[in-house]
Formats: structure tokens, C-alpha cells, sequence
């Protein structure tokens, strides 16, 4: 798409709800929101997803995805425009909280070799364990350099993710997964982690990695304005007993689970939560100067097409919309998770 043009359905903003309305796209951006009664309501009209954590992005623009970070335990070239930079999930992790990521991939912290990393200038996010040596130092070399310090694959207790949140963290991967668990005389990172407004929490609500009363209470004590649904997307999920090696939903899927929430709520936690942990002031809400990226959605959550830039990206077919309903959404009722 090139020039002026308009796009009708229902919109869905994170701050001003959902409404039927109109777009006015303008080149790369919106030049006008306007509601509009009579605008078709087949299609919803969400900010477009942002991912941070994606290891296999193949398809992802077919989810609704817009910008995604690209995981990785070192740096990696990328060339995909869709990707934003690096993720790097370790290799400063705690072998006794790996989870899926092998052990002979994780090290000490260096930070001469994070330095040097750093300086490539593509990664934005790092996560790392506070409770290992030099930890903290790490974390401050991350945000000196600009990047999101997250803490993760972590035994922390509460006081040390104090002192880690303290000195620049910001994020929490994949909250609860490869976590100490929540005990009464034990604490573990989660009890910081959950009640700091100055914490992120990236949830993996794909209904395998969560049970549904974890994704509630996640939301009802953090609010959906500190959440942001990430895929942890992987070409082939492996279960191996308890442990789940990756995701198989991003976008689309994850909204259509935790849209019982409230689309506008929904919206927040996957377009702009994720947009303003990394600095993105022209993502993430559907509102006049901002990018127009946009995810289709029809009134089922299924993708019908995403929009990057002005420019409508088809991508190869969501390769999970089959089974979107084989998970149950959240809500109050027990059900499947981790």
C-alpha cells in the first residue's frame, strides 16, 4: 500500500478500548483515527504484536507479529527487517535453573566478553541470573549500553533481585518458567518480581507453559499494563517430562488465550507493553503518528493479515490456527499448564 488510504473494523487500542472506527494511513504511519458506527465489525483491528523472544521466526508476520527480538544464547547475524535485534537469553544463566537451554551453553559472567558483545549494537535485551558473581555489574553494563537487563533461569530470592532491580533490571523472562517456586519460607524471585511496578513480566500464556490460574493471578497482581506476552516460538516444542523446550503459538494465538482479559487489556500486553520496554514511542496503539502496523484479526482471533509500515505483509499461513482451539482460553476454570 502506498499513498492515503483508509481501514475499517473494529479498533482495538490499548489505552482508548475497543471501538468501530476507521484508520487513515498515510505512507508508514496513521494520520487519523475516526470512529465510525457503521465500520464493518468482521475484522479486528489490533496494534501489531511484539514479540521478545522468538527462536524460530518463520511465519511469525502470518500471527500478527510485527517486530519480534530474535533469542539467542550469543549473537547471531539477523536478517529478517521484521526483527528488531538480539535477545540473548545466557549464557550468564544458573545451571541448576537451565530449563530447556543446555548446560555446556552456560558460563560464568564475563564481562569483557559482554562488552564486547554489546558493542555490536543489535542486542536489546539480555537476561541473566542475579544470583551469579559479577551479576549486578552485568546488569549495569547492560543499561549503560542502552539494552533491557532481564533476569531469568534464576534460584534469587527476593533480596537479591532487590539489589538486582536496584541496579537497572527490568524484565522478567518467561515469569515462573525455569524460576525457584513460590514456597512460604523460600521465597525465590517470584514475590519481587510480581509486586516491583518497575518490572516487566513476560508471560509465555500459550496454556502449556502456565495454568490458567497462574496467567490470572499474574494479571490481577501485576496488571496487564506489566505484562507482555511473549512466544518463546521454537521450530519443534519438545516436552521432556516436565520441561518444555520452547513454544509452538506467538500473536494471533496468544491473544485469542488471554483475550478474556478485555481487548483493550489484551492489546496492552502484547503490542504496547513489549513496544515501551524497548523504547518504541511509535508502536503499540492504534492512535494518529504512530507506525501502522497492524495485526487482522478476524472476530475469533484468527489472522487475516498483517500490516507493516503502511505495506500489508501476507507471510505463509499461521501454521498453529488449526488449533487454537485445543487450548482453552484463561479464565477462572482449571485447565491445562505447566
Amino acid at each position: 500500500m502506498i499513498g492515503r488510504h483508509t481501514l475499517g473494523g473494529v479498533l482495538v487500542d490499548p489505552i482508548d478500548g475497543a471501538r468501530p472506527g476507521r484508520l487513515v494511513i498515510e505512507g508508514d504511519v496513521i494520520a487519523a483515527v475516526e470512529d465510525d458506527p457503521s465500520a464493518p465489525d468482521e475484522s479486528l483491528l489490533f496494534p501489531g504484536f511484539v514479540d521478545l523472544q522468538v527462536y524460530e521466526p518463520a511465519g511469525i508476520a502470518a500471527a500478527g507479529v510485527t517486530a519480534y527480538l530474535q533469542a539467542a544464547q550469543e549473537p547471531i547475524d539477523t536478517g529478517d527487517p521484521l526483527c528488531l535485534g538480539l535477545h540473548l537469553e545466557g549464557p550468564f544463566l544458573n545451571p541448576e535453573a537451565a530449563g530447556a537451554i543446555p548446560r555446556d551453553a552456560l558460563q560464568a559472567v564475563d564481562l569483557h566478553l559482554l562488552g564486547t558483545w554489546l558493542e555490536r549494537g543489535d542486542i536489546r535485551l539480555v537476561t541473566i541470573a542475579p544470583e551469579l558473581e559479577r551479576a549486578f555489574d552485568a546488569v549495569r553494563l547492560i543499561v549503560d549500553t542502552g539494552a533491557v537487563a532481564g533476569l531469568g533461569h534464576t534460584t534469587a530470592n527476593c533480596a537479591t533481585v532487590r539489589a538486582a532491580l536496584d541496579a537497572g533490571a527490568r524484565f522478567a523472562t518467561h515469569a515462573w518458567n525455569a524460576m525457584a517456586p513460590l514456597q512460604a519460607r523460600a521465597t525465590g524471585p517470584l514475590p519481587e518480581l510480581l509486586l516491583d511496578e518497575r518490572v516487566t513480566l513476560g508471560l509465555i500464556a500459550d496454556g502449556r507453559h502456565l495454568h490458567p490460574r497462574v496467567e490470572e493471578l499474574t494479571v490481577r497482581v501485576a496488571g496487564p499494563d506489566r505484562i507482555a506476552l511473549t512466544s518463546d516460538l521454537v521450530a519443534t516444542p519438545l516436552r521432556d517430562g516436565n520441561r518444555l523446550a520452547g513454544g509452538d503459538r506467538a500473536g494471533a494465538g496468544l491473544v485469542a488465550r488471554m483475550s478474556s482479559f478485555g481487548l483493550a487489556e489484551v492489546a496492552m500486553m502484547a503490542s504496547l507493553v513489549p513496544a515501551r520496554l524497548l523504547g518504541l514511542t511509535d508502536r503499540g496503539r492504534l492512535a494518529p503518528g504512530y507506525r501502522a502496523d497492524l495485526a487482522v484479526l478476524d472476530p475469533r482471533f484468527k489472522p487475516l493479515k498483517t500490516i507493516v509500515a503502511g505495506n500489508t505483509s501476507w507471510g505463509v499461513r499461521y501454521p498453529q490456527s488449526q488449533e487454537l482451539d485445543e487450548i482453552p482460553p484463561s479464565t477462572n476454570a482449571p485447565g491445562p499448564g505447566a
